[in-house]
């Protein structure tokens, strides 16, 4: 039997790896507490998402919060030599959360990463074992890159070779202001190398940027472009922090980022490290985004700009995933940026009008 083991399976790129992975492997276990409401209260609840999962035939569900060692072995040992691909997508990604609460984030991002990673080193070394880091681990260091100022985003300097593929591997990990929240996701980064490079382990860390889709709940805290279109469809007041609204990031649709991982289980590569984000085509500013879901949804959206940005925000970030696409020349991104945009919109419009209906007939 081929089972896939999937953490975080109730979340963003969980639910998008449940939904691929069904059909191509014999079993697919997941592994979800449902901390993310804890985390971010009802606008991060993902439980909608666990139900939708619950119907698919070769899916089985584990509640199991990744802190406890001994909850994740047994579930590793349970499945043995079946488990040929380990996708480890849970995890804590807010930075303020992350400052306020900075045990709390070590042992869910760190430690829950370790656990992962030493349970299948005993249960299942020979499986592929994807962990999905964050650009974040470099801290604010492309704050120190030449940057240039235009009307609406900050841009790498035209001379300079970012400017037309973005940044890549090479960015150096020391001397920068990190968020405690980029501590922890390092931490687990480099330990995830040591178990491919060191012990041999089918091991590909995953460097993100902003990962987003339909259903992604995205909160003040974390999923910046998901929060913007569900405030916009709401018609709510939008905060702006820091930067004049300039700040760049680009963008990749979950689908996207899990087919990377596919592609990598296909021919894995122990200890590679890999950028994965939506390059330039898929870039936007804060201030570009505002514009473009002003226009989904056919009205002002109100915008409150906060002079302080926050600590270590990186002025512009995007994603140089040549390295990835030298080694899988199969995979492309598939989704722009108005096709993640308008699927999200669409997704959060039923949502609230399903919403006003249960108001209407049952307030």
């Amino acid at each position: 039997m081929d089972i896939v083991v999937i953490t975080g399976s109730a979340g963003l790129v969980g639910t998008e790896a449940v939904r691929m992975f069904a059909p191509r492997f014999d079993l697919v276990v997941g592994l979800d507490n449902g901390m993310r409401r804890t985390l971010f209260g009802p606008d991060g609840d993902v439980s909608g998402n666990a139900s939708e999962m619950s119907v698919i035939p070769n899916y089985r569900h584990h509640t199991v919060d990744i802190r406890d060692a001994a909850a994740v072995d047994s579930v590793l040992r349970l499945y043995g030599s079946d488990v040929k691909l380990i996708v480890h997508t849970a995890g804590q990604p807010s930075h303020d959360w992350a400052t306020e609460r900075t045990l709390d984030d070590f042992a869910i991002n760190a430690v829950g990463t370790m656990n992962m990673l030493e349970a299948a080193r005993r249960h299942c070394f020979d499986a592929t074992f994807v962990y999905t880091s964050t650009n974040k681990v470099y801290g604010d260091i492309p704050n120190s890159l030449p940057l240039v100022e235009l009307d609406t985003r900050w841009d790498f300097h035209p001379d300079h070779p970012y400017r037309r593929h973005g940044i890549d591997e090479s960015m150096p990990l020391d001397v920068t202001n990190r968020t405690f929240f980029g501590v922890s996701k390092l931490s687990a980064d480099l330990a995830a190398q040591e178990y491919g490079r060191h012990l041999g382990m089918k091991v590909g860390v995953f460097r993100c940027s902003c990962i987003t889709g339909a259903r992604h709940a995205g909160v003040e805290l974390h999923g910046f472009l998901s929060h913007l279109v569900r405030r916009a469809v709401a018609g709510g007041e939008y905060k702006i922090f820091g930067h004049g609204g300039k700040q760049v990031r680009d963008n990749i649709d979950a689908r996207d980022l899990v087919e990377m991982f596919w592609q990598f289980h296909l021919d894995p590569r122990p200890g590679a490290v890999y950028h994965a984000g939506g390059g330039q085509e898929r870039s936007c500013s804060v201030l570009e985004a505002v514009a473009k879901c002003e226009q989904l949804v056919g009205r002002p959206i109100p915008v409150r700009y906060l002079p302080e940005a926050r600590f270590a925000d990186v002025k512009c970030w995007i994603t140089d995933t040549r390295r990835f696409r030298q080694d899988y020349p199969g995979w492309q991104p598939r989704f722009g940026l108005d096709d993640m945009l308008e699927s999200m919109h669409a997704h959060w419009s039923s949502v609230d009008a399903l919403r006003e209906e249960k108001v209407l007939t049952h307030g």
